[in-house]
């Protein structure tokens, strides 16, 4: 008796509720209108999370906190990885474009340090990807692959 009665909930109730909705009118209240987002496949200023551990989580919340403070970082889409270890804590890094800009050692048992290095990781990227950008602007490289070895 139970399957049968959960069996017919199951699948009583998608159908007479998506009947209610389009009754209603609000069924494709939450779609995507692509008229109005032209530039999503452009959006920039993303802070991708690559770390594994709870030190590298608190690390990653502190670095994008202040990351996002500064100006002008609205527009750089970074990537913070980490790799544990048991006895020497954390390395973390900060890569743009698939290139390494700082790194930081988070080490063991340490939480209390976390969050300064996590803002001076924040300014010192900031301050390089500015850097770059305006050496980019200075100079003229005929070169079309920068990043070759």
């Amino acid at each position: 008796m139970r399957i049968v009665l959960l069996a017919y909930l199951l699948c009583a109730s998608p159908a007479a509720l998506a009947q209610e909705l389009d009754a209603a009118g609000d069924l494709d209240v939450g779609a995507l209108e692509e008229r109005r987002l032209k530039g999503l496949e452009q959006a920039t200023g993303f802070i991708v999370d690559r770390t594994v551990t709870h030190f590298g989580g608190e690390f990653m919340r502190h670095f994008s906190q202040a990351f996002r403070g500064m100006p002008g970082t609205e527009e750089f889409d970074v990537t913070v990885f980490e790799r544990p270890t048991a006895r020497q804590g954390s390395l973390v890094w900060v890569e743009h474009n698939h290139r390494p800009i700082a790194r930081a050692y988070l080490y063991a048992g340490r939480s209390s340090n976390i969050q300064p290095i996590a803002e001076a990781t924040a300014d010192y990227v900031a301050k390089r990807l500015a850097d770059d950008v305006l050496a980019g602007a200075l100079f003229e490289d005929p070169d079309l692959a920068k990043e070759g070895l």
